[in-house]
């Protein structure tokens, strides 16, 4: 193949990436704009939590759930005192679902602080998981 050939070969192929770069990144764009969408009005897909159910988890939730004293405001089996109780379906912040708590463990509602310097969101599940273990509402509200 000559010099030309191969200079007219590699301009096609950048043509080709190139569409197909522009084409990915439109595809992107709008279903990013679908889950914003989504997400507005209140259509989102519900973030579950990896560690619902799961016994080691729900042990190493409880242990972080005492090492950054949860138990000063919510109480050592989740029941409440100065903070909220965290057994039934009633919340005074968020709807109650996995993402919602997410949201508030990391970033923070009302008079709880924000843990986000202090645990990953890994360890948010696990504190999650912990907090779901202790629910004694009704079953049939629950949305997790």
């Amino acid at each position: 193949m000559s010099q030309k050939e191969q200079k007219i070969r590699r301009c096609h192929l950048i043509t080709h990436y190139s569409s197909l770069i522009t084409v990915w990144a439109v595809a992107l764009s709008l279903l990013s704009g679908l889950s914003v969408h989504a997400q507005e009005n209140g259509n989102a897909p519900q973030k579950l939590n990896p560690y619902t159910g799961n016994a080691q988890a729900i042990a190493e939730g409880q242990e972080l759930y005492k090492q950054l004293n949860c138990y000063g405001c919510h109480g050592m089996r989740g029941g409440g005192g100065m903070g909220p109780n965290l057994t039934d379906e009633t919340w005074q912040t968020g709807d109650g679902s996995d993402a919602s708590l997410l949201a508030q463990i990391r970033e923070g509602r009302g008079k709880m602080p924000s843990f986000k310097d202090a645990i990953d969101d890994d360890q948010a599940w696990k504190i999650i998981a912990f907090v779901r273990s202790l629910y004694k509402g009704d079953p049939e509200t629950v949305k997790w």
